[in-house]
C-alpha cells in the first residue's frame, strides 16, 4: 500500500529549526505525500526558502499569521470582552500553535494527517511503524510519544523537575484520518498551551486509539533560564486554567490557596487588632459556613445538573477537601482547644501552626527533589549529593509560578471570549 498521509507542521521564526525537520522527514522510511507549513513568523525567511530547500517531498506553505512585537498581549486583551472593541482595529498577528494546526489540515490534501512541532525531530521509522500501528491494532488514531531532551546544565536541572527521561503522550506526532479530524475534533483554538491536552482527551473519548510503549519524537529547546522558564509557566498556566484539564493540579494550588485562608481568616481579628475598623464579627464562623455552602451547591450542581458528566470526580475531591479542612484546622486550633492555652500541659505544643508549614514545605521539596524525578527515571547517581537540593527548589519555583498564573487565568477566564 502506498498510503497518502500529510504532515501538518505550525511555525514561527525558527528557520533553523525548520530545516532540520523538513531534513529529518525526508529520511523517513515511508516518505509523507505533502508537507504543509503553517508560518505566523514575523519574516519572510521561511516562506522564501520553499523553493530552494533541497526536499524529495512537496512542501505546501500556508501563511496563518505574522508576528510582531506585543501582539500576544494584544490579543489577550482583545479577547477579554470590556476591551474587544478597542482592539478590533488591531491586527492579530501570529496564530497559536492550534490554530496553525488546525488550518494546516484544512489545507491537507491527504486522507491522514500527521503532526509535528518544528522543534521536534522524528525517528525515521516514525511513519512508517506508525501507518503499521493503525492497521496491527485496527484503531483510528495512534498518539505522538516525545521524549525531552537537556544540552545546558540548566536544562538538565529542569527536565529533572518536570519531564524526566520518560516519553510523554503528545499531539505532535499523532496520526488520524483527517475527516474525523475536522468533523467536530480539531484542537481547541484561543488558548496558547494546553489545548493538545484537551483534544487528547476528547479523541481518548471519541475513537478507539492506540499509544506506542517507547518514544518516536525528540524534543530539546527547553528554556535556557530560570526567567524563561518560570515566565513561561505562569503563562501557560493562564491559558490552561481555561480548559478543563490538570485537575489533580488545580487542586492542589486549591488547596494550597485553602490552606492559607483556614490559617490567617481565623486568626483575622487578632491581626488587626480587636478595636480595629477591620474587626470582622465571627469571621471563623463565616468562614467555614461559607465553605459548608459552597461545597453544598457545588455538589448539587454536580449531582443535579451535571450528573450525566463522564469524569466526575466530585465525590472524592470533597471528601480529600474534607479531610484537608479538617486537619489543618485541627492542627491550628490544637493549643487553643486541647491544651487551653496552658504552656505547662502535656498537651501543648509550641509553634505548631510553624512546625506544620515547615512540614509542608519539607514533604513538598523531598517530593519534588527525589522522588518525582526518581519516578520519572531521574538517575540517583545525577540527583546526590547535591543536584536534588537544585531540583526541588527549582520544582518548588514552577509551582509558585504556576499557582498565580492559574488563579489569574481562573479570574479572567469568566470575561474571554472564546471559540467553542
Amino acid at each position: 500500500m502506498n498510503p497518502e498521509i500529510s504532515i501538518v507542521v505550525p511555525t514561527l521564526d525558527n528557520f533553523q529549526d525548520y530545516y532540520l525537520l523538513v531534513k529529518s522527514i525526508n529520511q523517513q522510511t515511508l516518505l509523507p505525500k505533502e508537507i504543509v507549513i503553517a508560518d505566523s513568523s514575523s519574516s519572510d525567511e521561511i516562506q522564501e526558502s520553499i523553493s530552494t530547500i533541497d526536499s524529495k517531498v512537496p512542501i505546501i506553505y500556508l501563511r496563518v499569521g505574522r508576528a510582531y512585537r506585543f501582539d500576544r498581549l494584544i490579543r489577550f486583551l482583545s479577547s477579554l470582552k470590556i476591551f474587544s472593541k478597542f482592539f478590533l482595529k488591531f491586527h492579530p498577528g501570529r496564530a497559536f500553535p492550534y490554530e496553525a494546526t488546525n488550518a494546516g489540515v484544512k489545507q491537507a490534501s491527504s486522507e491522514w494527517v500527521a503532526f509535528l512541532d518544528a522543534t521536534t525531530i522524528p525517528k525515521q521509522s516514525w511513519l512508517e511503524d506508525y501507518w503499521n500501528f493503525l492497521h496491527l491494532h485496527q484503531c483510528d488514531v495512534v498518539l505522538g510519544q516525545t521524549k525531552y531532551y537537556a544540552k545546558t546544565k540548566f536544562q538538565k536541572l529542569l527536565l529533572a523537575s518536570t519531564y524526566g527521561k520518560n516519553a510523554h503522550e503528545t499531539a505532535p506526532g499523532s496520526i488520524i484520518r483527517k475527516t474525523n479530524f475536522l468533523n467536530g475534533h480539531e484542537i481547541r483554538e484561543g488558548v496558547r498551551s494546553g489545548g493538545d491536552v484537551a483534544w487528547k482527551i476528547d479523541i481518548k473519548d471519541s475513537f478507539k486509539y492506540f499509544s506506542p510503549s517507547g518514544y518516536y519524537l525528540k524534543y530539546s529547546s527547553l528554556p535556557k533560564t530560570v526567567l524563561l522558564t518560570l515566565k513561561k509557566f505562569f503563562i501557560y498556566q493562564i491559558y490552561s486554567s481555561f480548559l478543563d484539564i490538570q485537575n489533580n493540579v488545580k487542586d492542589l494550588y486549591f488547596g494550597i490557596f485553602l490552606l492559607f485562608s483556614i490559617i490567617i481568616i481565623p486568626k483575622w481579628n487578632y491581626i488587626v487588632g480587636w478595636d480595629s475598623n477591620y474587626f470582622i464579627p465571627h469571621i471563623t464562623k463565616v468562614f467555614f459556613l461559607s465553605l459548608f455552602l459552597i461545597m453544598f451547591i457545588s455538589f448539587s450542581i454536580n449531582r443535579v445538573l451535571l450528573r450525566s458528566f463522564r469524569h466526575n470526580t466530585f465525590r472524592a475531591n470533597s471528601l480529600k477537601l474534607f479531610l484537608f479542612i479538617l486537619v489543618t484546622y485541627s492542627i491550628i486550633s490544637w493549643n487553643g482547644v486541647v491544651a487551653k492555652w496552658v504552656e505547662d500541659s502535656v498537651w501543648y505544643i509550641p509553634h505548631i501552626t510553624k512546625i506544620f508549614l515547615a512540614a509542608i514545605f519539607l514533604v513538598s521539596f523531598i517530593y519534588r527533589g527525589i522522588y518525582f524525578p526518581c519516578k520519572n527515571k531521574i538517575k540517583a547517581s545525577y540527583l546526590f549529593p547535591l543536584n536534588w537540593i537544585l531540583v526541588g527548589l527549582l520544582g518548588i519555583l514552577l509551582e509558585l509560578a504556576k499557582a498565580p498564573g492559574y488563579l489569574l487565568g481562573a479570574v479572567l477566564a469568566t470575561f474571554i471570549k472564546r471559540k467553542i
